[in-house]
């Protein structure tokens, strides 16, 4: 299928390969049944209709062929959706239109960029009580939760946004975002063989989502509150696993291959040493939890992520239907 404004050159992607991709992303095994697809995750079965230009004529026969079917029924028009008799209308049956297909791509898209999965349509797919209700004791853990974040400052809005976005993904839709990061300091002495030969020192932050690890300025701007709307993400892993990441970059960072030049005599002779920290000489000061703000475009030609703080763009991923 071909996105009616889409820019020339990108390749085009199938509306039967676009929909498995979304399906897989969130862990469904996806064969084919004649010209349908089946989807398996579990207990939950999904039996999926897909309809392009002129295609109109699949929907009567894969109502009559999955009526008794016992799982959920999806129904994925990028035309206007044919007219369904009352009869056939049920719960189990869900409609997914051009516009629907479109938003869940760009979330899908942003979802690999970020590192954090957020509610999309397929989730209406495996849920029973979707959207979820807090219970009694989600709302006991509020009672004793920290006022504030500590935030970096944001230095774009939503409008430097949209313009950003209209240039150069066809934005149509955007969200603020908060990436939770681990930061800490740390320090190392350097060895070359038993021998200390310096130290090295600095800051790094751990993404609590994606395990990325990144410098981190000691200039960035916090803030304890937002009056834009935004989603706050919460880490994935704890701060054990953070530190230990943190080591493995230090080390990384820090191990290299010096020259040495020693006098021996009427003899100058210079050799390369290995120079590097010891894991064990590393000493990590975590400093907590940051958020980070980014923004999320998603756009008729792909998505893009803008880091807030710096209004620098992160990443963009452009596709195409």
């Amino acid at each position: 299928m071909r996105h009616p404004n889409a820019p020339a050159g990108a390749p085009v992607t199938s509306l039967r390969v676009l929909v498995t991709d979304i399906l897989r992303e969130r862990d469904f095994k996806v064969t084919e049944q004649d010209v349908y697809l089946l989807a398996k995750k579990g207990d939950v079965e999904v039996a999926v209709c897909l309809i392009g230009a002129g295609e109109e004529r699949l929907l009567p026969a894969f109502l009559d062929r999955f009526k008794r079917f016992k799982g959920k029924r999806l129904v994925v028009s990028m035309v206007p959706v044919p007219e369904i008799p009352p009869d056939k209308l049920d719960p189990n049956l869900v409609i997914w239109d051009r516009e629907a297909l479109e938003h869940e791509i760009g979330r899908t898209h942003l979802e690999r960029m970020l590192g954090d999965r957020d509610h999309g349509l397929v989730d209406e797919l495996v849920a029973d009580d979707y959207p979820k209700m807090m219970t009694q004791a989600d709302l006991s853990k509020l009672d004793g939760a920290e006022v504030g974040e500590r935030i970096i400052r944001p230095t774009i809005d939503s409008r430097d946004v949209k313009e950003i976005g209209m240039r150069t993904v066809g934005g149509y839709r955007q969200r603020l975002e908060l990436v939770p990061y681990y930061v800490m300091d740390y320090t190392c002495p350097l060895y070359s063989g038993k021998e200390v030969v310096g130290e090295e020192s600095g800051r790094l932050a751990v993404n609590a989502l994606t395990k990325k690890v990144e410098p981190w300025s000691d200039k960035l701007e916090v803030v304890y509150s937002l009056e834009a709307g935004h989603r706050k993400a919460e880490p994935a892993f704890g701060r054990d696993v953070a530190e230990e990441l943190a080591r493995k970059e230090v080390l990384r960072l820090h191990t290299m291959e010096r020259e040495v030049v020693r006098d021996e005599g009427h003899v100058t002779m210079t050799e390369r040493r290995k120079v590097a920290p010891r894991p064990d000489d590393i000493h990590l000061d975590g400093k907590g939890i940051f958020y980070l703000p980014v923004w999320c475009v998603e756009g008729i030609h792909g998505v893009m992520i803008i880091n807030a703080g710096t209004g620098k763009i992160v990443s963009e991923d452009f596709y195409r239907l």
